[in-house]
This record gives C-alpha cells, structure tokens and sequence, in this order.
C-alpha cells in the first residue's frame, strides 16, 4: 500500500513537466478545473523598425475561463506512467486541488518552463517563465542587425588639422653686406701673405716687406629703404600657455538599471526609447557602453532597492517580463 501512495506522489509530481512538454508540440494545453495555458506567436512589428530581425518567438498566456477536460493531459501522463484514463484523470484532479489549496493561502504556484500562477482579488494572475518550453525549438537562435544604407556609408576621413607657422621677416641692407664682405675679404688676405722677411744679414739695406692692397673706403650703411628681406620659416607658438588641472580622484560609486532592451546601434536604440515612452514609461532612456546601447526604465543606488522595484515591476508589466538588473560602476 505504502508503495502505491509513493508512486501515486510521484506521478502527480510530474504533471508540470507533462504541462511543459505538450506545450512544445500544442498551442493549448487544458489542465482540467485550473485553466488553460495558449501559446501565440509575438508581435514583432516594433522590433522590425529598430533595424533588428529577431528569431522567432511565441508568448504564452493563461486563460481561468477555459476549464473542460479534452483529454490531451491525461492521455500523456497515462502513457508515460502506463496508468489508465481514468487514473491519470484522477492525479490531475488531486494536482489541482493541490494547486487551488496554496493558491488560497496567498501562495504561488510554480511550474517548471512555463510560469508561476498567483491569485489576486479572487482573479488568476500568470507570470511567464524567464525560459519558456514552447520556445524549445528556437533555442539558440540570436537576432541580427539590419542597419539603414544612411548608417553604414563610408564617411570622409577626417585628418589632423596642421599648425600655421609663423613667419619672422628680417630686413637686412644690401650695402651693408657688401662691406662686411670686403672686411671678411681683407682678413682673409692678411692670413695668406706671409709677414716681411730679410736675408739675414745685418748691413743689407735691401728687406722684403709685404704690401697691403687697398681697401675700398668706408661707406655708411645706408636705411634699410630697399633691402631685401629673408623669410625665415617658425614654428608658431601658442599664445598663452594652456594649464592642466587635475581634479581629486573620486571614490566609483555603483548604480543599478533596469534594463528593457538591448539594441546593436544608437538609431535603434532611440526609436525603441520612443516607442517605450509612448507607452508610459516617461523615465526610460539610454545606456551607451562598450557598443552596447540598452533602454531602462529607472536607475537605483542602493541593489536591495533596485531588487524590489525590478520584482513589482515585472508583476505590473507582464509584457516586460525579461526585464534585468544591470551593475555599472560610474
């Protein structure tokens, strides 16, 4: 008897994982006196005019309404269990009584790969599973960008501007170097005749003596009226000296968003800041880092606070239920 109790647990234990698994193959899967749960395809029209082409995805809702037994659940746990129809009926109507019992005392009901139920105000409430079984076969499927032909021609390169230089004119007199040319001509030839020289002999009146050629007279340098002037080229410098402050080093501080959506590119990222404030969200913006742009609603710096308000806000906002907690250090 013991042994058929423990088995009788077992397999009502398993219904979620029978849930899960037809929710694969089915739209619709009736758990008979709880509800139903169907599968519809995303909308993905607001992503297309991001410039992302996603891979597809379904959304799974709950309905309360939808009650009457079609048998599909009872027929997968009666063959899995080899059980008959009617015992597999009967574990599905313990597992709901189960399941209305905690629902009553505030609970919430989790079933693996689809969601968690809750009940508010004598109304169902269903919160989809951050990983859905009816998305199983699109498992590792990553969206791509189509960017617009405005973002990816080429732009001109931009080249370092070069600094002027600043150019000095000297003016110098033409008669003033013709005289400094003479002077210099004169050494010059003072250098290469040799000093006066005799033949050694004290009675000679005859002695050598070196002559100087004469020099032209001494002319006054005349204004400098028609001088020619020499460019000479140099590096300009700046007018006034630029002085660097350093400010203190100042202590990181950590803040944390919540996060709606990822984007590939600045374009897309504000057309879905757009889209997002239009529906509500007036404190959503966008996070530019590392290449990455994403759009959160609201920014904490205490991590306890920004836990809270991510939970309420995924309960408030059933759409946005992939929304995360992103760290970043200012």
């Amino acid at each position: 008897m013991n042994y058929l109790c423990g088995l009788y647990i077992c397999s009502m234990n398993h219904i979620p994982f029978h849930i899960a698994y037809l929710l694969t193959h089915h739209e619709c899967v009736i758990i008979p006196g709880l509800g139903a749960f169907v599968v519809s395809p995303t909308e993905r029209e607001t992503t297309s005019r991001w410039g992302i082409l996603p891979p597809p995805e379904n959304f799974l809702g709950f309905n309360s309404e939808i009650k009457h037994n079609d048998g599909l659940l009872a027929n997968s746990i009666a063959k899995a269990t080899k059980n008959t129809y009617k015992e597999a009926t009967s574990l599905i109507e313990q597992y709901v009584s189960d399941v209305l019992q905690r629902l009553d005392k505030g609970e919430g009901v989790n079933i693996p790969w689809v969601g968690s139920l809750y009940l508010n105000n004598n109304r169902k409430l269903f919160q989809p599973g951050k990983t859905l079984s009816c998305n199983a076969f699109n498992y590792g499927l990553t969206g791509f960008s189509l960017p617009y032909l405005s973002d990816i021609q080429q732009k001109a390169p931009v080249f370092p501007e070069k600094k002027n230089k600043e150019v000095v004119w000297i003016p110098i007199c033409r008669k003033f170097l013709a005289y400094t040319g003479s002077i210099a001509a004169a050494v010059l030839i003072m250098c290469i005749i040799p000093t006066p020289l005799n033949n050694g002999r004290l009675h000679s009146a005859h002695t050598q003596y070196a002559s100087l050629i004469s020099l032209p007279a001494q002319e006054t340098p005349a204004e400098v009226n028609d001088a020619p002037t020499v460019a000479i080229e140099m590096p300009a410098s700046s007018s006034s000296e630029e002085i660097e402050t350093t400010n203190p080093a100042k202590t990181a501080t950590s803040r944390y968003y919540i996060i709606v959506a990822s984007l590939p590119n600045q374009l897309s990222a504000d057309k879905a800041l757009t889209d997002f404030q239009s529906k509500g969200f007036d404190n959503a913006a966008v996070l530019s880092s590392d290449d990455r742009h994403r759009i959160y609603t609201d920014c904490f710096e205490d991590k306890a606070e920004a836990e809270k308000f991510l939970i309420q806000f995924r309960k408030n906002h059933p759409a946005q239920a992939n929304a995360w907690l992103l760290k970043q250090k200012d």
